[in-house]
């Protein structure tokens, strides 16, 4: 698994009251960026949030990932590994 920063061209904290949630700004955990970026697309979508061009992909960010040797150079714990 690794950890990704997914940020929407968009959805920005302003639109909302401050003690909104910043959409346009994610850490997910996933395989790849791709499905990353698909589960906060697919999050948004379903309910209903912002546009749908304003769910649009800014960039997607490695963060760290699940094993000893990161190509990142961060290591992501999940789960109860040794």
């Amino acid at each position: 698994m690794k950890l990704y920063k997914v940020k929407l061209v968009g959805i920005f904290s302003s639109m909302f009251s401050s003690i909104s949630t910043k959409y346009n700004e994610s850490y997910v955990v996933a395989n790849d960026s791709n499905e990353a970026y698909l589960k906060v697309r697919s999050f948004l979508d379903k309910n209903d949030i912002g546009f749908a061009n304003q769910r649009e992909l800014d960039s997607v960010q490695l963060l760290a990932e699940d094993t000893q040797y990161p190509e990142c150079k961060t290591i992501l714990f999940v789960g109860d590994k040794p």
